[in-house]
């Protein structure tokens, strides 16, 4: 008999390593990238009227009718010259063409009389047009700025969040872990009121010990397995949020691993209030992108107070053009005619009825409310910041008191369970005593990432970044 075993191992991840996945494959930074895409394409967009614009024509009709019209000096000629194009036509042909002959009244009036009739002819056409901007007062160049500036602005806007996003990755990655450990230490009361459960009932069978202690012990395992399965399933829960999160399926299998701590956590020193407001004041991304969304509006205003101000330009084109008529004459030309113009022209409002300056005005009272918001936006960082910090350093108090806390409840819960296995403790004190170790056990995990938590929002707050993304 050959035994084969299989060993499953799932793979460890750090809080580091879910960050950088958070940032490069969830579905918030793919909708957020291609609104920085689209923003590139408007400035790309805008470039379009400093290139020449290039065009092409072709067109193929039919056209019936008389080439020119038979009124003026067709009309006063002789009958004897107004007979039908097809007569003139055959006497035309019946005398071959020479070019040296002299050209005669009689012969000008036969192409007259040919060419006023009407007639179906096939008319071709083709040709290039071509025109670029020369001078327009500004208007151009404004409206370029104004779309670098806007997507500077988008730029920024995207940093902010994918620095807010890296907090909810934090967050996401402790609460499956938190998760993970409300079910760990569901499993080990479980396996504790298991055992006092055993040996009351032990007890019992043997003559000594209370009914009521065995049966109410248990109704405690009982309520504890609903506990567990609870615990379960909110950690499956948040395995999955996490999962998705990360842009990972549903089912992925991973150990998270919280020993190891982001650099700049781990290196972090709270500085000084006031270093911390300086510091958020100069690299928060948010202050930065309203503050270029309000020169993007003065601009704007710049734009519509030119339009009153002409734009110059220059046109060109050039092109072929052949008329077929139905009938064949060595007076009407059957070949490709070439023609061509080339000129300067001016655009020039003179007057819209106050449209643009109306829409000026409203470009800068958009631009003096964005200055206003940015004003209110420097209090709120300044908020944000001293509010961090104050969660710093309750944090820490916090943590310290949490160790002990369950030090404390640890040792209470082994002394009072060896007292009363000895028959000189209360079993409502060991009941009480688990209850509090439970919580001591949770409680210091959740010291821990609030403590973790408290300074990544700090640097948060200060327009930083978790970890490097470059």
């Amino acid at each position: 008999m050959v035994g084969l075993s299989t060993q499953s191992f799932s793979q460890k991840i750090g809080l580091e390593q879910v960050i950088r996945e958070v940032c490069a494959n969830s579905d918030s930074v793919k909708m957020m990238k291609e609104t920085v895409k689209k923003s590139d394409l408007v400035v790309k967009e805008n470039w379009s009227a400093v290139y020449p614009t290039l065009s092409a024509t072709g067109a193929v009709a039919l056209s019936h009718g008389s080439l020119f019209s038979s009124s003026g000096s067709s009309s006063s000629s002789s009958s004897s010259h107004s007979a039908p194009a097809e007569d003139a036509l055959a006497k035309k042909e019946a005398a071959p063409y020479d070019p040296n002959a002299p050209v005669t009244y009689g012969a000008l009036n036969d192409l007259f009389g040919i060419i006023s009739q009407p007639m179906t002819t096939t008319v071709y056409n083709t040709g290039l047009q071509i025109s670029q901007t020369l001078y327009t007062f500004g208007k151009v160049g404004t409206a370029l700025k104004v779309a670098k500036n806007l997507n500077e602005s988008t730029r920024l806007t995207y940093k902010r969040n994918m620095q807010a996003l890296q907090l909810g990755a934090l967050d996401a990655f402790y609460r499956a872990e938190l998760a993970e450990r409300a079910v760990a230490i569901a499993e080990h009361s479980l396996a504790r009121k298991k055992e006092l459960y055993e040996f009351l009932d032990r007890n019992f069978q043997s003559g000594s010990g209370s009914k009521a202690q065995v049966l109410s012990t248990k109704a405690d395992v009982l309520n504890q397995n609903v506990t567990l399965l609870i615990a379960k399933r909110d950690a499956r829960t948040a395995r999955m949020q996490l999962n998705v999160f990360m842009g990972r399926t549903l089912t992925d299998s991973m150990a998270l691993d919280t020993t190891e701590v982001p650099q700049s956590l781990k290196t972090f020193v709270l500085p000084k209030e006031d270093d911390a407001i300086t510091s958020a004041m100069q690299d928060r991304e948010d202050l930065k992108s309203l503050k270029f969304l309000a020169e993007v509006n003065k601009d704007g205003a710049k734009i519509y107070r030119a339009m009153y101000l002409p734009s110059i330009g220059a046109q060109g084109s050039a092109g072929y053009s052949k008329v077929v008529p139905n009938v064949s004459s060595d007076f009407i030309p059957s070949g490709w005619q070439k023609s061509w113009t080339i000129g300067l022209g001016a655009q020039w409002t003179l007057f819209d009825g106050f449209a643009s300056s109306s829409k000026a005005a409203q470009y800068e009272s958009d631009a003096h409310k964005l200055e206003i918001a940015c004003n209110g936006v420097s209090k709120m960082i300044e908020i944000d910041v001293r509010s961090a910090q104050i969660e710093c350093i309750a944090a820490d108090s916090n943590f310290i008191a949490s160790r002990e806390m369950y030090s404390s409840a640890l040792e209470s819960y082994d002394l009072t369970n060896s007292n009363f296995k000895q028959g000189s403790g209360q079993f409502s004190d060991l009941q009480l005593s688990d209850e509090l170790l439970q919580q001591s056990e949770l409680g210091l995990f959740n010291a821990g990432y609030r403590q973790m938590r408290s300074r990544a929002a700090l640097l948060i707050a200060m327009g930083r970044e978790i970890i490097s993304l470059n």
